[in-house]
């Protein structure tokens, strides 16, 4: 057997690597210029190389034999010394690469949304955080989610945006720019992003601003045939009962999606919706209407799970931000949702009905800051008859009969002239 010193003065070869055998102890076979294969009594096998930095001589491992062949050792070696020569260690190069990997793994368009998100959720309305994680969600994940996200390019992002553009939702694609500009630019305040591809998509020709085209509000005269085909449908019972209370109470479509059965008390036939979640920043009560009460409890057989649970559970969440319109869409009405409040207040006013208490009703904020300061009463005993009107006025107008007189404590405005 050649002694180490004859093997220091040869170089290796891939058949003495391989036929090297193991001994009582470790030894070493040295390719040249510090590089050697360590031979270990258990049979296993490293590349090492020895090198002297600042006057101390040290060891780097580069890797298990023959998972690391003999080239791919040498070009490793020949990588290290490289570092050397400019004073660096190679160990603690490794150690801070491997860092970069592991925060660039971490630091993909998705992770970095979602803290973007959780970050930012204290300081928004529910409806605002819905929308923005929806886009993110519908938008962009698909596409970039699992990307690094300082390596999303304008291209990348674009190719993204126009995929939801040509689709036909150009307004969300267009929101989705501008939420993805906010994200790249949380990614550069907490340094994992060098750029802002998004910013450059300002104005882009690409993603024009579409017609915006307003859907009329619903009529009095299409309510009857809107419940008659709702009724007939085979919509899911959670759309249906919300595209009800939607009618009977003229809640926004905003504060009604995310209710929890927590906010009902069907005993006392009230919902309590809380101030987060109304346009108005303040508690907001809605007296039911036993229509509403019954459809409720009804749908409580299959989503009340206990006072946390959505009302309107959809999968894992409540309806999503477009299902009540396209739902009313679906069934022949083009309009929206948050057109019956329109209807309600016109309804309401041509029947004489008190225009502070509808304002209540509706949560409106009242422009005349000097009365609204003075008018603290929610009219609530007064809502209750008055959205009980409404509620047995639209059963009167899907069975085709007339309307129901109004509460003896209303006096029908008349018209002169």
């Amino acid at each position: 057997m050649p002694s180490e010193t004859n093997l220091a003065e040869r170089i290796l070869t891939d058949r003495a690597c391989k036929g090297s055998k193991p001994r009582k102890s470790i030894y070493y076979l040295n390719d040249g210029a510090g590089l050697r294969l360590q031979v270990r009594p258990n049979r296993t096998k490293y590349w090492m190389l020895r090198y002297h930095l600042a006057g101390r001589e040290s060891t780097f491992q580069l890797g298990k034999y023959p998972d690391v062949t003999l080239e791919k050792a040498r070009k490793a070696a020949s990588a290290a010394r490289a570092l050397i020569d400019k004073g660096l260690s190679p160990s603690v190069a490794r150690k801070v690469a491997r860092a970069h990997n592991v925060e660039r793994g971490e630091a993909t368009f998705a992770a970095i949304a979602t803290e973007w998100l959780e970050h930012n959720k204290p300081g928004w309305s529910g409806h605002h955080h819905e929308r923005n994680e929806g886009l993110l969600r519908r938008i962009l994940f698909p596409e970039l989610g699992p990307l690094p996200v300082h390596e999303i390019t304008e291209a990348m992002l674009l190719g993204a945006l126009r995929k939801a553009y040509e689709s036909g939702i150009q307004e969300s694609a267009r929101r989705a720019r501008a939420v993805a500009q906010q994200v790249f630019a949380y990614a550069k305040d907490t340094h994992r992003a060098t750029h802002n591809p998004a910013r450059e998509l300002v104005g882009s020709s690409v993603l024009k601003k579409p017609e915006v085209k307003h859907f009329a509000a619903l009529k009095p005269d299409q309510v009857g045939p809107l419940l008659r085909n709702l009724e007939a449908s085979d919509l899911e019972p959670v759309t249906k009962t919300a595209l009800y209370l939607m009618l009977v109470t003229g809640v926004r479509d905003g504060a009604l999606r995310p209710a929890l059965w927590a906010e009902f008390d069907l005993r006392s036939a009230t919902w309590t919706l809380p101030p987060e979640r109304m346009k108005s920043g303040r508690e907001h009560r809605i007296a039911l209407p036993r229509q509403a009460v019954a459809m409720l409890k009804d749908l409580a057989k299959l989503t009340n799970r206990g006072p946390a649970s959505f009302v309107f559970q959809s999968r894992d969440k409540h309806l999503a931000e477009n299902t009540l319109r396209l739902a009313l869409h679906r069934l022949g009405f083009k309009v929206t949702a948050h057109g019956f409040r329109s209807l309600i207040t016109d309804l309401l006013n041509e029947r004489g009905f008190n225009a502070d208490a509808i304002e209540r009703q509706l949560d409106h904020v009242m422009k005349d800051k000097t009365r609204s300061a003075y008018l603290r009463t929610d009219f609530f005993d007064y809502r209750r008859p008055m959205m009980q009107w409404v509620a047995d006025w639209a059963d009167a107008q899907k069975a085709r009969k007339a309307e129901p007189a109004v509460p003896k404590n209303v006096v029908p405005i008349r018209k002169t002239g």
